[in-house]
């Protein structure tokens, strides 16, 4: 039996506090597949056999030895391009390995039933790799891949997959490879704004002797909510260069493609992962959101990637970084480096699924608290270099606990004040000395 007490007590206090609202909800456990569509008929059930979880699962049953069916549900109402949209659900194969002949994908938003036009996320919609793939789909054959995981579908295998889309077509997929949704893994995030159309939520499945029964999926939920994306613009210290940021650690190939702040000091659990490193990315960043100046207001934190450019972006490298399940507002924005001093927005900014620039390069009035940034060159300002624990104070024991600890040393280091891979003098010389005594106006 599901724990049907706590899932209604957090999901309630979840979409209460997010302003969600939810367009499908099944679990099956009423023992029937109402309002689904199905091509062939009588190809599916709510089935007891070999359950997901609790009593019920939506199970393949054809009787055919080999072929294709499929099945759909209205989605009503579901405006992907307003706010940001979540699909989740369960899905278990059998004892077969998928093959261009055993395949099988859930579609999150299809325009219709026929010529499909949408996106599916499954094994095998085009070629045999049995990965996890998100795929854009138009009159019903895959149109380019979206996002690719690394993850093989084998016999036997179960995945909570989680799909998001934000309102500017910013799409993300996540996976737990325990079934169910606690222990989301990312497999990175790409836009794609081809189609907006979400009429139905529908799945299908190809088969043969072999396959064919030995399909489940479960724990349907579609929902959509409030949104706001940070559009942000900033340059570091220590990687700057006339009027843009050197890119070696990315050139240099020592760039973590998982976001590298789940240690103290900054405890960070998230899963933001990317695909590769892009060339133009020049390091990992902590943006987070406040209503109030105190970190005690802090009602949002995300990893995201500082480019070249300055601009702080998402993990697809061009998209403003999108906060699900919050409401848009005026909210201080932060942002919180490896190894430079963290800034704050110096006064509330309005965000909204669609937010104007806030450039902290402007003006070094644009960070909260005096002395909050450094004139880089004329009229351009940016973070301040040389926190090499990440503490928010540049001190000794940057130098003596882990500058000259690292040293001579190269790769990703928190002494690399110019982040160029190697820790050397000029790091200590060119940027601590010029900056010991220094802390973050923003409070922690």
């Amino acid at each position: 039996m599901k724990k049907y007490l706590v899932f209604i007590i957090v999901l309630t206090a979840f979409l209460t506090a997010s302003a969600q609202t939810v367009y499908l909800s099944d679990d099956f456990e009423d023992g029937n597949i109402d309002g689904w569509i199905e091509s062939p008929d009588s190809s599916w059930e709510a089935s007891t056999v070999g359950a997901i979880t609790g009593s019920y699962s939506l199970k393949h049953i054809s009787a055919d030895t080999a072929g294709g069916n499929h099945l759909h549900k209205a989605l009503n109402g579901l405006d992907v391009t307003a706010q940001t949209t979540r699909w989740r659900f369960n899905l278990k194969n059998g004892d077969f390995d998928p093959t261009n002949s055993e395949k099988f994908w859930v579609y999150p938003m299809l325009h219709d039933t026929t010529a499909v036009n949408g996106y599916a996320v499954g094994v095998n919609l085009s070629g045999g790799t049995d990965t996890l793939t998100l795929w854009k789909v138009t009159s019903s054959t895959p149109d380019g891949v979206v996002i690719q995981t690394g993850f093989d579908w084998n016999a036997n295998t179960l995945l909570g997959i989680e799909v998001t889309r934000d309102s500017s077509g910013l799409w993300e997929l996540k996976y737990d490879t325990n079934g169910g949704f606690e222990n989301l893994v990312s497999a990175g995030a790409a836009t794609n704004k081809d189609y907006t159309a979400a009429n139905y939520f529908g799945m299908s499945f190809y088969f043969n002797s072999h396959s064919t029964g030995r399909l489940w999926l479960d724990d349907i939920l579609v929902q959509s909510g409030d949104c706001v994306n940070s559009n942000i613009n900033a340059f570091m210290e220590g990687p700057f260069n006339t009027d843009s940021m050197k890119t070696d650690l990315a050139s240099d190939g020592v760039l973590p493609l998982a976001q590298p702040f789940s240690g103290a000091p900054w405890n960070y659990a998230g899963v933001e992962t990317i695909p590769a490193i892009g060339s133009n990315m020049v390091d990992w960043v902590l943006v987070q959101l406040r209503t109030g100046t105190d970190s005690s207001t802090t009602v949002a934190t995300r990893a995201a990637m500082m480019l070249k450019d300055g601009s702080v972006t998402d993990m697809d490298g061009s998209s403003p970084v999108s906060f699900s399940g919050i409401s848009p507002g005026n909210y201080y924005v932060v942002l919180r480096p490896r190894n430079h001093l963290a800034v704050m927005t110096a006064n509330p900014i309005a965000l909204s699924s669609v937010s104007t620039q806030y450039d902290f390069s402007a003006a070094a009035a644009q960070a909260y608290g005096t002395g909050a940034q450094v004139e880089l060159t004329t009229g351009i300002f940016g973070l301040i270099t040389g926190d090499a624990n990440g503490n928010g104070q540049i001190q000794t024991d940057d130098n003596n606990d882990i500058w000259e600890t690292e040293v001579g040393s190269a790769g990703y280091k928190g002494s690399d004040y110019n982040l160029n891979g190697q820790v050397q003098t000029d790091d200590k010389n060119d940027f601590w000395n010029n900056n010991v005594g220094k802390g973050t106006q923003v409070p922690f």
